[in-house]
């Protein structure tokens, strides 16, 4: 069985940015974006989906995601915490204002029973203000990443997990990023980091159109 987990207001390990989770502004541009790429993503896969997030937030959140049958919040005051999705289950980490390629879940399925950890390397980056779709390719891993054996998808960096992990790639673009505002992880790259410009049609692989995806708010985290 598969589930999705986010970690999505959640106290940082920065001193400067620890509180940022329970600021209400903070949290209302944060579930804005779950709304317009994450919930029409993932929501037709049929998968529950688990946000984690401080004890301070998490009654806020709840409220708001009420009307959201498969999508429910867990505490978790520790930015590394120790949720895990138990020994039936295979957990996809994601961030909370991305998109799931359809197709995911079944590549997934189609990896080497040996690996503990099923990773990506190249993604969709969607840029807003410029309307471009890109594909883009890291040297390490993504944030969008599979875990098997009842392991905590928290406990490592997403760029350190082949450090820790027996992992096995997974070939293609199953990520769809949205550059916004000033959300360090989805700044626009480096024009020498992207491989090439793709069609917008291929947001339609996200359960995304493109009206979508314009007029999101500016920030995030």
């Amino acid at each position: 069985m598969h589930v999705i987990v986010t970690r999505f207001a959640v106290p940082r390990e920065e001193p400067a940015t620890a509180t940022l989770y329970r600021d209400r502004a903070w949290l209302e541009r944060r579930l804005d974006l779950f709304r317009r790429f994450f919930v029409p993503s993932v929501e037709p896969l049929g998968v529950p989906a688990v946000l984690l997030c401080g004890a301070a937030a998490a009654g806020f959140v709840a409220e708001r995601i009420a009307d959201l049958p498969w999508a429910r919040v867990e505490v978790q005051d520790e930015w590394r915490g120790g949720w895990s999705g138990g020994p039936e289950r295979i957990v996809t980490r994601m961030d909370s204002d991305d998109a799931l390629h359809h197709g995911w879940f079944e590549a997934v399925e189609r990896a080497p029973e040996a690996a503990e950890v099923l990773i990506t390397r190249e993604f969709l980056r969607y840029d807003l203000e410029r309307g471009r779709l890109h594909r883009y390719r890291r040297r390490e891993p993504s944030p969008l990443a599979a875990f098997r054996r009842d392991l905590n998808p928290y406990r490592h960096d997403h760029k350190h997990l082949e450090r820790h992990h027996r992992v096995h790639e997974i070939a293609g673009a199953y990520l769809l990023q949205v550059v916004h505002g000033d959300n360090l992880s989805n700044r626009r790259p480096s024009w020498w980091r992207l491989d090439r410009r793709v069609p917008k049609a291929r947001l339609a692989e996200f359960g995304l159109g493109e009206p979508a995806v314009k007029g999101v708010a500016a920030g995030g985290g």
